[in-house]
């Protein structure tokens, strides 16, 4: 139920972080936001809303896990038969942290899938 719950949160910052900056959301939309999809009360849901005015790493957690996901499935696509599930983390995890962009031009082979990070 915690990470479910921690799940949730960052799906609403997601939601909130680009709809303020790109879509003129208000601060108290972004706080009944949290309220009707976190399921916060509204002094943990104003908190978070304002957490997405200032906090640019705001929305990254759930964006990083959405291109980590993407990478798994154009990987596996393109190992066929020899995928694992091992042999895909470690090829991850050798190469450092460097923007999931670059990782795709590391792991994979077909360059027309570098560019599709989502």
């Amino acid at each position: 139920m915690a990470q479910a719950d921690e799940a949730l949160l960052r799906l609403c910052r997601l939601c909130v972080s680009i709809k303020m900056h790109t879509q003129n959301m208000s601060l108290d939309e972004a706080t009944k936001f949290c309220q009707d999809n976190c399921y916060y009360e509204e002094k943990p849901a104003r908190q978070e809303a304002m957490r997405g005015t200032f906090d640019p790493g705001y929305l990254n957690y759930t964006l990083g896990k959405l291109q980590i996901l993407k990478l798994r499935d154009d990987y596996k696509t393109q190992e066929g038969d020899d995928f694992s599930i091992q042999k895909f983390h470690n090829e991850l995890l050798n190469h450092g942290m460097p923007p999931i962009r670059l990782l795709r031009e590391i792991m994979l082979k077909d360059q027309t899938k570098w560019d599709q990070v989502l």
